[in-house]
């Protein structure tokens, strides 16, 4: 942001808060004042999004069957199911708390599970991803997806998955149960809702949809009969505030209560305010930059390797991701069963040149970057591009909303671009080198993306058929982590077209009045237990 852009935004603002509030304002007591910069919040259909900013909404209209502990990672508490047991056959039988009802004022059946997971396969939804992997699709879903009566749901097995896979990416959005009658009520043509549920809302959430403007406000009022207990704040109002500035004075001020997508700059001068707390979260993915295998001059191994050997990842870090980001070489961090050391990013432009230089490019070439406009994803693709500039690869950047970046992206038509990813299983081998390296099937229309590999058009197959087997061992955990190092080693060696630049780190700044205001790292955080000191 320009010098003279920052001075009209804080003028602005503080002109605005002489004029609608005293000097020490603070936000209502029982309203919840969330800043955001929206551009990524492109739906609000559960099935159909896969964003930072949507996860914060959706997760407080709607519920799924089981949620993180986010006290004990890796442990599930009940959600609409208040129990689940696990059969021989690897099948999982739920049993739904009676007390659950839809905003609607119906109550949760089995039905509604069973249509909500239906739905997502049948319209070929960004949630078909994840059920497609366990071997679901629209030809087997009815009699896969059981309501055995109406408080019984039973997810039969497909594929042989194990269960404590399956368990751990059910607490994601795209596991959300849908009220199925409101929904169809609202259908078009066969649709299934889905366009109504784009920009409306039919869940059992603590929080109902009261409106959302794209690129403006949401707002959320209480559920007031919440079957899970009466929300503690009357309203939650989320504002698209783009400039990081325009969020910091607000905070400061004490007309905002969290701040998202800040910038390093202000997060760092945030954090010496007592007034003010800085949550710095460990995500369950990475920032990447990716290429896709399309493109001719990209698809060839040896200028992906080159490539590579072009970005300086430390300084990357220690500047551009600072307080968003943590170095990093491969798609496993040293934490989780199948880390392997020592393999993946090297920055050598020296190597770099010379790769090019034997590939065929003494002089370079050119390429498109596309990059959500919000924080860090600017900053970061302009960092790659006077990496890949020193090379003789010039770029032109490309950025937008949600729409305009990662719709190209998930559709194939592009040639570099620069993202976030979430594992599906953070605990868990599977969930990191799957969303990264699996591609189970290339072809343009099997619509598989949220698997990176499968956007960038790269295919393994023997990277496949290994997850494959790993991922259905449940009796030989030493066996099943040596098969994703194997994995992992395999699509490090083949140079691949996704390149990850940073383990994740998702903060934010609060009130210090806000009590129980818990950050997910999956980003499913709840707002119905805030509160706020006088």
């Amino acid at each position: 942001m320009s010098h003279i852009r920052y001075l009209l935004a804080a003028t602005s603002v503080l002109a605005a808060s002489i004029v609608m509030a005293p000097a020490q304002a603070a936000t209502p007591k029982d309203q919840l004042i969330i800043g955001m910069n929206m551009v990524n919040l492109t739906s609000l259909d559960p099935h159909n999004v896969n964003s930072y900013e949507s996860y914060h909404i959706i997760s407080n209209l709607y519920d799924t069957l089981v949620r993180n502990d986010l006290t004990a990672p890796g442990k599930l508490l009940p959600g609409l199911a208040k129990s689940w047991t696990v059969q021989p056959d690897g099948s999982i039988e739920f049993t739904l708390d009676e007390r659950a009802t839809f905003q609607s004022g119906r109550k949760v059946t089995a039905e509604d599970v069973a249509y909500s997971f239906s739905r997502a396969v049948k319209l070929g939804l960004l949630a078909k991803t994840y059920y497609d992997q366990w071997g679901y699709t629209p030809a087997n879903v009815a009699e896969k997806f059981i309501a055995k009566d109406e408080k019984t749901f039973v997810l039969k097995a497909a594929a042989p998955i194990a269960p404590s896979l399956k368990m751990s990416a059910l607490t994601r959005a795209y596991a959300a149960v849908v009220d199925s009658k409101e929904v169809e009520k609202n259908a078009k043509n066969g649709d299934m809702g889905r366009a109504w549920l784009a920009s409306n809302a039919a869940g059992s959430g603590p929080f109902k949809l009261n409106r959302w403007n794209p690129n403006d406000i949401a707002l959320l009022d209480r559920f007031d009969d919440y079957w899970g207990g009466k929300p503690s704040m009357r309203r939650v109002v989320v504002r698209h505030l783009p400039e990081s500035q325009t969020q910091r004075l607000l905070l400061e001020k004490g007309d905002l209560d969290v701040g998202f997508q800040l910038v390093s700059a202000d997060i760092d001068g945030l954090a010496k305010n007592p007034d003010i707390v800085i949550d710095r979260l460990k995500g369950s993915g990475f920032y990447y930059f990716n290429m896709s295998t399309e493109d001719p001059d990209l698809k060839k191994p040896e200028v992906r390797r080159a490539i590579r050997y072009c970005i300086n990842y430390k300084d990357i870090n220690d500047v551009v991701m600072k307080n968003y980001g943590e170095y990093t070489t491969t798609f496993v961090p040293e934490e989780i069963p199948g880390y392997i050391p020592n393999i993946g990013n090297v920055y050598d432009p020296a190597k770099c040149k010379a790769e090019l230089t034997a590939a065929g490019y003494p002089n370079g070439f050119s390429k498109q970057i596309l990059a959500l406009s919000s924080v860090p994803y600017a900053d970061l693709a302009a960092a790659i591009q006077q990496n890949l500039t020193a090379a003789n690869i010039k770029t032109e950047i490309q950025t937008g909303n949600g729409d305009q970046t990662y719709g190209p992206m998930r559709n194939r038509k592009f040639q570099l671009g620069v993202g976030r990813t979430a594992s599906s299983a953070p605990d868990d081998p599977d969930g990191w080198v799957r969303t990264h390296a699996y591609n189970p099937d290339n072809k343009p229309d099997a619509t598989l993306s949220n698997l990176q590999a499968w956007r960038s058009s790269f295919e393994l197959p023997e990277v496949n058929k290994l997850l494959d087997e790993a991922a259905a061992i449940t009796d030989d955990e030493a066996k099943r982590v040596q098969l994703y190092k194997k994995a992992l080693q395999i699509f490090e060696d083949s140079a691949p077209p996704i390149i990850p630049i940073s383990r994740r780190v998702d903060p934010y700044a609060k009130s210090a009045r806000l009590i129980n205001y818990v950050g997910d790292p999956s980003w499913m955080t709840r707002w119905n237990a805030v509160e706020k000191k006088d």
